[in-house]
């Protein structure tokens, strides 16, 4: 029996044995002049859920050249950490980091979002709710 894919709200860190179809939706490089260090992504799920994804530089020359932007993936098996950092690219509590045994496979999904934009509510904007 196939394994079903998890939803991106669902990662909690518990486990890295994740099966996730997403969509690739922001792709960019990070690294000195005509050198990359790391892939950074965001991706999302049918939900329009989005979560924060780092493939680092020992892991890049093996994915570089698969990974493209508005793409629809099968996506296996991350390192699953805090998203901690001082500027965070997505809300989610979490980001996924690829490892060696990181799956990922091009394919053709319908239903998967573009783009996925989070509009405040008036009251919150109004209220100074908001953080940037």
């Amino acid at each position: 029996m196939a394994h079903i894919a998890d939803k991106i709200k669902t990662i909690d860190g518990s486990k890295e044995t994740l099966k996730l179809v997403v969509r690739i939706t922001k792709l960019w490089f990070v690294g000195t002049l005509g050198r990359s260090k790391q892939a950074e992504m965001i991706i999302v799920d049918s939900d329009g859920d989005q979560i924060h994804v780092v493939c680092k530089q020992d892991k890049l020359k093996t994915w570089k050249m698969n990974l493209k932007e508005c793409c629809t993936y099968v996506m296996h098996n991350f390192r699953v950490s805090m998203n901690d950092e001082q500027y965070r690219v997505c809300d989610h509590p979490y980001k996924l980091t690829f490892i060696g045994v990181t799956v990922v496979r091009q394919c053709e999904f319908d239903g998967l979002p573009f783009k996925n934009y989070r509009f405040a509510n008036f009251s919150d904007v109004v209220a100074g709710l908001l953080v940037c």
